[in-house]
């Protein structure tokens, strides 16, 4: 949404921005000019060890520290590492480091100028009580509860009815997918996706029954994304192809990582049967529609 290579002016915010490795992102708000410094990818690999240690989850900030996914990082100041916020395809976001007020509301007023020129989701993740107070007293900000969920080893053995087939998810059968959790809502493109990522159907006939994929990959874990059809639901196929998704993550020697909504109880249903136990949960923090 922000230009670069000269000033402007945009639904009155002013832009300065010199490059697009180096892009302050500025805004006059009320008089007083606050910023976020856009970091280059090159700098990326130095913020490895603060992403691994964000409170709501890791593979979504490790996925662009470590350079598998596309993402955005941004720091307070040139140089300062200590205030840190990772932006991932998908839209959500974590801040990590020494977080303190100027820094929430550069967040803020980015949050809220953003959304009116931007499509791109901004979904806020944090269980931290300083972030969600300072965000409570915003008339226009909203926030809802999502679990997380950590894997515990159970073996299913689950037989997919004869008129299915389970395949790997590849170009051809990657443009046959559409629904709401999907590939391309987490990956820059289908080439990105097919390169460094990994994901199964269901195919029943012509028609994709269910998906399950790698919603984000850092080098230790794996977070699953999946969608079933809702012409083929309540079928158990769901459970098979997350079930091939968590065994190709233990087949990588990594993790495999479920979160959901609060209120996707048929999601959370699901993660427990496959083995995962709810161990924590963290705030979504979003610009009220």
């Amino acid at each position: 949404p922000f230009s670069c290579g000269k000033n402007s002016r945009c639904c009155g915010i002013i832009i300065h921005c010199m490059s697009e490795d180096k892009c302050p992102l500025r805004f006059e708000v009320e008089g007083e000019y606050r910023m976020l410094k856009k970091l280059n990818k090159v700098q990326y690999s130095k913020l490895i060890d603060i992403a691994s240690t964000h409170d709501c989850g890791c593979v979504y900030p490790l996925s662009i520290a470590e350079g598998i996914q596309e993402g955005e990082i941004f720091a307070g100041s040139e140089g300062d590492y200590n205030k840190i916020l990772f932006w991932v395809e998908s839209g959500f976001a974590y801040l990590s480091g020494n977080i303190d007020e100027g820094f929430l509301n550069d967040i803020y007023d980015f949050m809220i100028n953003r959304s009116k020129t931007d499509d791109k989701r901004f979904l806020l993740m944090s269980k931290d009580k300083y972030i969600l107070d300072f965000f409570k007293t915003k008339d226009d900000i909203s926030m809802e509860e999502r679990y997380l969920f950590k894997y515990a080893r159970k073996n299913n053995v689950l037989e997919l009815p004869t008129e299915y087939e389970l395949k790997e998810i590849d170009r051809a059968l990657l443009a046959k997918i559409f629904g709401t959790i999907v590939p391309s809502l987490f990956w820059k493109d289908n080439n990105d996706f097919l390169k460094n990522g990994k994901g199964y159907c269901i195919s029943c006939g012509d028609d994709i029954a269910s998906w399950a994929f790698s919603a984000a990959v850092s080098t230790k874990e794996i977070d699953i994304g999946i969608e079933t059809n809702p012409k083929y639901k309540k079928k158990g196929l769901g459970m098979i192809v997350a079930n091939r998704m968590i065994n190709y993550a233990l087949e990588q020697g990594k993790n495999p990582v479920w979160a959901c909504h609060y209120k996707n109880v048929a999601s959370e249903k699901m993660a427990e049967k496959l083995g995962f136990l709810k161990t924590d949960e963290c705030t979504i923090i979003k610009v009220t529609n």
